[in-house]
């Protein structure tokens, strides 16, 4: 099972964060000593709380550990420094390059749905023909209803109740939240899983058995007889220098068969 650390928000020392970042990424005191270059004793006094670390030290610490840069600003404040990476408002001004290119990617991927979210799976942007997929399966009011693509897929006045083989859909969804929340610590999405996870339909045993003539899980919705299987590709922006450019994620859905790449924009 992943390790879910308390969120950012808590005042939990710096120790006890670097000793819970160090033990999820598996590495030993020596080891991280070692290839930040100090001596184990000093980076013991550290994390017990018997030495004080410096702001270089502790950005060295987590650049090694390889943290995001959400976690970085909760190691940091820890240690009682300003975070070193701004959060910007995704709809200000500095972000608007960063939206016009997302909305090109969007705008050339229809008629198949498309969407960015944020760590926490809300909706930031859509296309055009994520709106007609939406309203053909889940309806107007669902996708006026919820801004968040995983509560909009678990929902049962949403998409969920359309869902092919759902049981096993959300077991594989739980697990990749349970991956997602464990190494982001993002408050939101710890919540969301430990939500999720409670349900009854997602306790019961259930048949894991996939379809392995396709390389990856596909999703597949039917409604009136119209059925559509789709499978997802998910990218990032390259070489984020703040923590909202980081956290942004763009979900591609693409036709998994012939019936579906055969399907008027669904409206």
């Amino acid at each position: 099972m992943n390790q879910l650390i308390k969120n950012e928000n808590t005042n939990e020392s710096f120790g006890d964060l670097l000793r819970a970042f160090r033990k999820k990424n598996r590495i030993s005191q020596l080891d991280l000593a070692l290839d930040i270059d100090i001596s184990s004793r000093h980076l013991s006094f550290v994390e017990t709380g018997k030495s004080n670390p410096s702001r270089n030290l502790v950005l060295k610490i987590a650049d090694n550990l390889k943290l995001p840069f959400r976690q970085r600003n909760a190691l940091l404040l820890s240690a009682g420094y300003a975070p070193a990476f701004e959060e910007l408002p995704f709809d200000g001004q500095r972000m608007g390059n960063v939206r016009d290119a997302l909305q090109r990617l969007l705008d050339n991927h229809n008629p198949y749905p498309a969407f960015v979210v944020n760590t926490g799976y809300k909706i930031l942007m859509k296309n055009r023909a994520y709106d007609h997929f939406i309203k053909f399966y889940a309806g107007e009011a669902a996708l006026e209803k919820y801004d968040n693509a995983i509560r909009l897929l678990f929902a049962e006045d949403g998409l969920q109740p359309h869902v092919k083989n759902w049981p096993a859909i959300a077991h594989f969804l739980l697990i990749r939240l349970e991956e997602e929340a464990a190494s982001t610590q993002n408050k939101e999405l710890t919540e969301l899983y430990h939500e999720l996870s409670q349900r009854k339909e997602v306790q019961i045993p259930i048949d894991l058995e996939m379809d392995m003539n396709f390389p990856v899980m596909r999703l597949t919705l039917e409604k009136e007889s119209t059925k559509a299987s789709f499978f997802t590709t998910i990218s990032t922006l390259g070489t984020p220098l703040d923590l909202t450019t980081q956290e942004i994620r763009i979900e591609l859905l693409f036709p998994s068969d012939e019936v579906t790449k055969a399907l008027s924009p669904l409206e």
